[in-house]
């Protein structure tokens, strides 16, 4: 059990074994500027690619019935020093109902994506909405505006 307010579970190795239900418990339990300060490093590369490696399972088929676009994610922070131009990318493609996550950068982008780390987290989980934290510049979206709407009906926010 983790204390409100400490991350220490972001420190262990059983961050990538941990279900929807309890990530999004031990996220919500967690400060935000303790998230912001653990999500550096190489717990940040574990957390962004157990997020983006869900991503297909959250997937509503039926939902996403005749979405089709491809989706950059640029996450800021990736230098570790804080500085929000340095950025990992991740893209995904939604097409027949299918969520694939790309190996390869595509030619461009129906929407592009931009959050900080913590950001992210909170959004996946359930813990913050999309639009707020657009409206709070925590995210920030270009592109297909009208596909971007559709996201948060496709996929599964937070546990089920």
């Amino acid at each position: 059990m983790t204390d409100r307010g400490s991350a220490g579970w972001l420190e262990s190795d059983g961050l990538t074994s941990l279900d929807a239900i309890e990530l999004a418990r031990l996220v919500d339990r967690t400060s935000e500027r303790e998230l912001r300060h653990r999500l550096i490093g190489g717990v940040r590369e574990v957390a962004l690619r157990e997020i983006f490696r869900r991503m297909p399972e959250y997937l509503r088929p039926a939902r996403a019935a005749g979405f089709d676009a491809v989706v950059a994610w640029q996450i800021t922070g990736a230098g570790g020093n804080g500085v929000a131009a340095d950025v990992d990318e991740f893209w995904i493609r939604v097409s027949d109902g299918r969520c694939q996550l790309l190996d390869d950068r595509p030619d461009g982008a129906d929407i592009s994506i931009r959050t900080d780390p913590a950001t992210l987290l909170r959004v996946v989980t359930g813990i913050e909405d999309p639009v707020l934290a657009v409206l709070k510049q925590r995210l920030s979206v270009r592109g297909d505006l009208a596909l971007a709407a559709r996201l948060t009906k496709i996929f599964a926010v937070g546990p089920a």
